[in-house]
């Protein structure tokens, strides 16, 4: 066995455990976001969570800004993985693959959507964190707008973008609302008036 080879072993296995603990890192601190808050968590109760050393918290993520900056792309990464999966399938089901994640978490009664969350704490994030948060939501309201146009040809960009807002708010108001209130069904109610405010109704299953 070469020098080289050893080296490329080491270094293998090095960025491998690397990854891990940072991705171990991020999933408890998803867990910690979306039930507890973006300022109701520390890197110490990461530490604690993950049995990672605090400061080797802080090697992989030097501030909480950095956490929640690392969240909300993956969380956003995420979001247009399955929007790009359900292109194929007709609007109104594709509309259906895009509240199911907020329906499920409806259901869990103790989570809410992550970026929700952050835009609850919008004040106390930094520039670069907001602005990921806005780039979320822009993302998911611009999908919607598209929807919104393929099933209502009359409408015009403008009053499409009104309509993938107004739904969205919807969706993150009857989340909260589903949390406070432990009443899922406050979610399911709001299906059909976001359906109606897309210009459809919910895909037969």
């Amino acid at each position: 066995m070469t020098i080289y080879l050893v080296i490329d072993i080491i270094f293998a296995v090095t960025f491998s455990a690397t990854s891990n603990r940072r991705a171990d890192i991020l999933e408890h601190a998803s867990i910690l976001l979306r039930t507890r808050g973006f300022n109701a968590f520390s890197h110490r109760d990461l530490a604690e969570r993950t049995g990672i050393k605090s400061s080797s918290i802080h090697y992989h993520f030097p501030t909480k800004q950095d956490v929640g900056v690392a969240l909300i792309r993956q969380y956003r990464e995420d979001l247009a993985q399955l929007l790009q999966s359900l292109s194929p399938l007709p609007v109104p089901e594709r509309l259906a693959g895009f509240v199911a994640p907020f329906v499920a978490t409806a259901h869990t009664g103790d989570q809410w959507c992550l970026a929700g969350m952050l835009a609850s704490d919008y004040n106390s994030l930094d520039e670069l964190l907001r602005d990921e948060v806005r780039q979320f939501f822009d993302l998911a309201e611009h999908w919607l707008a598209d929807q919104a146009m393929a099933l209502q040809p009359a409408l015009g960009p403008d009053d499409a973008q009104v309509c993938a807002q107004s739904a969205m708010a919807l969706l993150e108001g009857s989340l909260l609302l589903a949390r406070a209130q432990q009443d899922a069904r406050r979610m399911d109610r709001a299906l059909n008036l976001f359906f109606a405010l897309m210009g459809t109704s919910p895909a037969k299953t």
